[in-house]
């Protein structure tokens, strides 16, 4: 004896079937990772084994019966349903079949631990999602096709396909902090055969700059500072790239022994108002002569301003707590410096 049978849909998301030849239906598509429901109408008391590629889903319940409940899994593609009918005479027919597509959107954020450096950025994209009527959510409630990090933390996005079908991705980003680099102060050498090493710790890449000469060194964990004899100041580059692939940089400028071309360009005026412009006469570079004299003189060569700490004393147009008349004044600077020229001439007073 044969049987006959023929697949139908018991959930509302599959709206139709359509026969394809002899008990062969084609049933809308599921959603991946959702579970659905499906029967056949046969004898009464008649076993039914169910089977499909066990790679799309699994039974949850049902087989052997007429109603069948299954898991489609993350997969997607098509799948073919088919039903086998035993009546209680244990006779068979050809089983039913039926095609269904099993759809997602296509979310990919790439890695899933993801790594990028301070002050960088890494953009996210959504991914492939062709459905018409998809809409986006990103974890911190953004709904654009990307997303741009710069911190660390978990990333996240789900996709909402027109066919109702959900996929999420995430990733774990995490953004180094950049080295830490720091040559030191702006420097001034002079003594003849001096040097000084600049050692600024272990990295696993250097390179160096220098304005002064248009020179690049790579890979040198050192650099040797010798006096600078030419009239310009050399700006020293280092910039270094630490084991996490980061870098950063540091500048130190490295001005001329040229004590001439040093003080080519001192202000020569000082306006000592109260508006915080020009109150004081600042001698550029002076932290590097310690030892420096500064003297001031009125018209007559009446001593009245010393200092030996021109640095942190700068001048604000008083001798001895009382105002100056607005004035040109003529100063000695002595920079204590063997060999070096003290270097005068005038600043003006006004008010």
């Amino acid at each position: 004896m044969v049987s006959r049978s023929h697949i139908v849909i018991l959930t509302t998301l599959i709206l139709f079937n359509i026969t394809f030849g002899y008990g062969q239906v084609l049933l809308e598509p599921a959603c991946a990772e959702s579970i659905e429901l499906y029967g056949v109408t046969g004898f009464e008391d008649s076993e039914f084994i169910w089977s499909f590629d066990s790679r799309y889903g699994t039974v949850l319940e049902g087989n052997g019966t007429d109603t069948i409940r299954i898991r489609w899994g993350y997969a997607t593609g098509t799948v073919q349903l088919e039903v086998l009918e035993i009546t209680s005479e244990n006779c068979t027919n050809i089983p039913s079949r039926a095609i269904i597509e099993i759809m997602a959107p296509n979310v990919d954020l790439g890695y899933d631990f993801p790594e990028i450096c301070d002050q960088d950025s890494m953009i996210f994209e959504a991914g492939d999602h062709y459905e018409p009527d998809y809409n986006i959510l990103w974890h911190d409630g953004s709904t654009g096709d990307e997303y741009i990090a710069t911190r660390t933390g978990e990333i996240w996005v789900r996709i909402t396909d027109g066919f109702g079908c959900v996929r999420y991705d995430t990733v774990s980003l995490l953004v180094h902090p950049l080295p830490t680099v720091n040559l030191g102060r702006d420097t001034l050498l002079c003594d003849p055969g001096s040097y000084y090493i600049i050692r600024p710790g272990d990295y696993s890449d250097y390179r160096w700059s220098f304005t002064l000469t248009d020179e690049i060194i790579e890979g040198e964990w050192e650099y040797i500072m010798y006096p600078n004899e030419s009239d310009m100041p050399d700006t020293i580059v280092l910039e270094v790239k630490d084991y996490n692939e980061c870098w950063a940089s540091d500048t130190l400028i490295q001005y001329p022994c040229n004590f001439e071309a040093l003080f080519r360009d001192m202000p020569n005026a000082i306006t000592p108002d109260g508006d915080g412009i020009n109150d004081v006469w600042n001698i550029s570079h002076m932290e590097f002569f310690e030892n420096g004299v500064l003297e001031i003189f009125d018209r007559w060569g009446r001593l009245v301003y010393r200092t030996t700490n021109v640095y942190e004393e700068p001048w604000d147009g008083k001798s001895g707590g009382r105002d100056l008349p607005m004035d040109s004044y003529y100063f000695v600077l002595d920079l204590k410096v063997p060999g070096s020229t003290p270097i005068a001439g005038t600043v003006n007073l006004i008010r």
